[in-house]
């Protein structure tokens, strides 16, 4: 059995070397587009956690091996078949990405809105708009934060309780939207950066958006608020200059790794008290803190094969989908009861932890087996990329910019993010409406002024970062 995983961690490696190998070759020329961001986040959360997950499982003991009774669960019942099956699906979505991106392409050049003839497009965010955004989004999450508690240790404390859905945080409705919508104030503020980057003399927007990004990261108290961005702005920079910065992933790569395996205790003992040299002793050893990081970053893959372990539900046709739209809007509205029925992520809840944790989705490549069995990455494959081939086309008629780039990543990153969960509860939620009706109220995209018509050069060596030789 042990053979087996290490060689199930062998094929995630292999799929993630492919994907890298095609994508060098494929951007060779051209630069990074929005299918390497896409497929990058993908890797981040399916592939290399996969590679240490199969890597760690033979050296620790599996009755309990990271102390989250959900993954411990998972763990104990998975076996080498549902293993495999879920990296054959992994790799049977990635190349249905490559086929529905070649597709929408296709379909795409006959639309007359997408032709090289036409003028580019340039992409603008309104500075003022978005940082006035920020600070009320700023205010709210203060207003929220003060009545949390009566001193800053103790508010900060009870902040961390609430994101874990402890029962004796009170939560109501303003704090609980303020949460939601901090790490949409924490996306926003990367766009912020970017466009006073790209300010003349810069001065005080850059160095405001600067601490309102510090500002909101800390008040999101989760790993991923420090994570995401830094990963945003790593591939911000990468897509403008149309290629990747190995040296920045290497230099940034060991303090992130020991952020995502020890930084929820690290809150934890914020919040319990709980002395910080303790939080090592958590794990059995440097592979259960491997173990631990890996679960927690490729949490879809972790669900995946829970899903396909212990769930045993007829085909679901993409019926979890239309209920996750439909249930935003709120039973009752104008007198009608619409009895939603259970929502896919609370049977799988029930199946992985109880009844009364909170929302455990099915992971991606369970949702795809629940919807369509063995064609669902082909479905999920073809949508997804499909939706890439409308970004990159957006993309290619827009002048490069930082602020473009910072906005096309973000949007990216709504496209991947049921990658994460798959659910689409957590793509029609508040977090991400804010996140999108910001962008429409602060961004601009008007034709440039140019004399001629010839193709739009996007794809030119850009000048360098200020202060980059």
């Amino acid at each position: 059995m042990s053979t087996i995983y290490l060689l199930v961690a062998a094929g995630y490696a292999f799929l993630a070397f492919t994907v890298a190998q095609i994508e060098f070759r494929r951007t060779r020329n051209a630069g990074v587009d929005i299918t390497t961001v896409f497929l990058v986040l993908c890797l981040l959360q399916c592939c290399l956690p996969g590679i240490a997950i199969y890597s760690a499982l033979p050296f620790i003991d599996r009755s309990a091996p990271t102390g989250i009774d959900a993954f411990d669960r998972i763990y104990y019942a998975l076996n080498p078949t549902t293993a495999l099956v879920v990296l054959s699906l992994t790799a049977w979505f990635v190349l249905f990405i490559y086929v529905g991106a070649a597709l929408g392409r296709l379909a795409l050049r006959s639309q007359r809105w997408v032709g090289w003839e036409k003028p580019p497009l340039t992409v603008s965010i309104s500075l003022n708009r978005i940082l006035w955004l920020l600070i009320a989004g700023l205010l709210l999450t203060l207003l929220s934060f003060y009545r949390l508690g009566d001193t800053l240790f103790s508010r900060y404390a009870n902040l961390i309780l609430l994101r874990g859905g402890d029962p004796e945080i009170q939560r109501t409705a303003l704090n609980a939207n303020a949460f939601a919508l901090t790490q949409s104030w924490g996306w926003l503020s990367i766009v912020a950066i970017f466009t006073a980057l790209e300010r003349r003399g810069r001065g005080w927007p850059f160095v405001a958006a600067i601490v309102l990004a510090a500002i909101f990261a800390v008040l999101s108290v989760s790993r991923r608020a420090l994570f995401l961005p830094i990963v945003f702005s790593y591939l911000a920079v990468s897509l403008y200059h149309g290629r990747f910065r190995l040296r920045w992933v290497a230099l940034a790569g060991i303090p992130m790794i020991l952020w995502l395996a020890y930084g929820k205790e690290l809150l934890a003992s914020i919040a319990f008290g709980i002395p910080v040299e303790s939080v090592s002793s958590n794990y059995q050893s440097w592979m259960g803190a491997v173990l631990r990081a890996a679960s927690d970053t490729g949490l879809t893959i972790v669900e995946s094969v829970g899903t396909l372990t212990m769930l045993h539900l007829w085909p679901r046709f993409g019926v979890d989908h239309v209920l996750s739209l439909a249930q935003r809007f709120p039973e009752g509205i104008l007198g009608w009861d619409f009895n939603f029925p259970e929502r896919i992520v609370r049977v799988s809840t029930t199946a992985f932890a109880d009844a009364n944790a909170q929302d455990i989705p099915p992971g991606v490549i369970g949702q795809m087996w629940l919807d369509f069995r063995v064609f669902g990455p082909v479905i999920w494959g073809l949508f997804f990329g499909f939706q890439l081939s409308v970004l990159q086309a957006f993309y290619d008629r827009t002048t490069r910019s930082y602020q473009s780039a910072a906005m096309f990543v973000l949007l990216a990153f709504l496209v991947v993010l049921p990658v994460n969960t798959g659910s689409f509860d957590f793509s029609f939620s508040v977090d991400v409406f804010a996140v999108l009706m910001a962008l429409v109220w602060c961004a601009r995209v008007r034709p440039e002024a140019v004399e001629s018509r010839g193709p739009v050069a996007i794809h030119l060596p850009a000048d360098p970062l200020p202060g980059e030789p």
